[in-house]
């Protein structure tokens, strides 16, 4: 992979960056994108106990980057087809670093929840525009692989977080200190972004469109895109995905701070070890594992997919549902039904990829990732949270009432959205040949 060259989209004599080096860059930016995703999660108790909040408005807080990811990504994602996507990418990492140092600097509530806001528009920017411009690097069937080593961001960064957070937080004896740091490297490699060299928009595509028929591309809105049939199921499975992603990311430290008695630093090593070891393993492998399959054909990526994902609902409950004197067994299992679940993300970008146009593909990816983070990354917190505050209500002593509400909470909904993923998947694979055939068949008539 590190041997493919990028063309220009214009013809010129300026150095090329390889796909290798764009790759590696990128998934730089994108571990520090989930760094910084991850800290409010690692802090949550003393954040909550600064503020003087419950777990529905923790699970609020949690969820304001998402909503405002949500309704960014849209457009963001449509600016990323008729601008260089290193732009789009570049200054969204910019201004994502500088709120999260924003936000170890204000001291009001408000304010920090104003910083969350401003990394959520930050980061909405990426994800679209990367994907897209990855897809141009590589083939159909060497996708997987590489969204998975770009994906690699999301366990390394969350774990990094996870493992570093609470002990600078005690280090500077503040949990504000881990805001401030993270900025620094974010506003380095948004400088780097910003330098690279694009590869032609469907430089990897077996066809490749007309000049005359990009500019008509470019003008189909985003209600073009619902015509893809494959796109419903996607949606499905990327908001039941995320739903799950989140609300692990969001309340497992305060579960075992809270259910099984950790304190700040174990707990964030423990949940590292089950966001981010297994994260990282079920990335390198199932990105192989979906490569290959995409060999027989697109819709084989997609059933592996769906089968991880089935197993992701069954083993998070077995581990959701371990007793308090069985941390073993939310260890290992979280661990497997996370693992598990991961493997999906490999497959995400590359199966829109598959089925939509290369000059509709950064619109596309901005849909799909407002619809699962609306649906899935925000409604996944604040439902927790908000049964978990109904349950705790319900039951004895204050502390005993707040830890049992909480772990129950994850027991039921975290399953839950796994298999309601696993049911978007299987029905994308029924329509994902269907919709390739006929968008390459609309390239090459243009």
């Amino acid at each position: 992979m590190a041997r493919s060259r990028l063309r220009r989209p214009t013809s010129g004599s300026a150095p090329r960056s390889s796909a290798g080096y764009v790759l590696g860059l990128l998934f730089v930016g994108n571990l520090l994108n989930y760094y910084d995703r991850a800290l409010p999660s690692v802090v949550l108790e003393p954040i909550k106990d600064e503020y003087g909040l419950d777990d529905t408005q923790v699970g609020v807080l949690a969820s304001a980057f998402v909503l405002v990811a949500a309704v960014a990504g849209v457009p963001l994602g449509r600016l990323a087809d008729r601008i260089a996507r290193r732009t789009v990418a570049g200054w969204g990492l910019l201004v994502w670093s500088a709120a999260t140092a924003a936000g170890g600097v204000l001291t009001s509530f408000w304010g920090f929840f104003a910083s969350r806001v401003g990394v959520g528009i930050g980061e909405s920017s990426y994800a679209p525009a990367t994907g897209s411009l990855l897809s141009d690097l590589y083939p159909s069937e060497r996708r997987s692989r590489a969204h998975s080593l770009f994906m690699l961001g999301f366990p390394i960064g969350t774990l990094l977080a996870f493992f570093t957070a609470g002990g600078l937080a005690v280090a500077f004896d503040s949990w504000r200190a881990p805001f401030l740091i993270a900025a620094v490297p974010g506003v380095v490699v948004g400088f780097l972004v910003l330098r690279i060299r694009e590869p032609e928009r469907g430089a990897a595509e077996p066809t490749r469109a007309s000049a005359s028929a990009t500019r008509g591309n470019r003008r189909k809105n985003l209600l073009s895109l619902l015509r893809v049939r494959s796109m419903y199921g996607m949606l499905l499975a990327f908001a039941g995905y995320n739903f799950a992603a989140y609300a692990i990311g969001t309340f497992l430290t305060p579960v075992l701070q809270r259910y099984y008695g950790l304190g700040l630093v174990s707990a964030g090593a423990v949940g590292g070890v089950v966001v981010g070891v297994t994260g990282l393993i079920g990335l390198l492998v199932g990105g192989r594992a979906l490569d290959r399959a995409a060999r027989k054909s697109p819709a084989a990526r997609v059933q592996v997919a769906a089968v991880s994902l089935v197993g992701a609902a069954v083993f998070s409950f077995a581990g959701l549902a371990a007793g308090q004197g069985a941390l073993w067994q939310l260890l290992v299992f979280l661990s497997l039904g996370y693992l598990l679940g991961i493997v999906y993300l490999a497959a995400a970008v590359p199966v829109v990829s598959d089925v939509i146009a290369p000059e509709q593909r950064s619109g596309a990816l901005g849909l799909m990732f407002a619809i699962g983070y609306l649906l899935g990354g925000a409604a996944g917190p604040v439902f927790v949270g908000a049964l978990s505050d109904s349950l705790a209500a319900a039951s004895g002593s204050a502390d005993e009432a707040s830890a049992h509400g909480l772990q129950t909470a994850m027991m039921i909904t975290v399953p839950l959205a796994f298999a309601v993923a696993a049911i978007g998947a299987l029905l994308t694979s029924r329509f994902v040949q269907t919709d390739r055939d006929t968008m390459l068949a609309r390239e090459t008539a243009a």
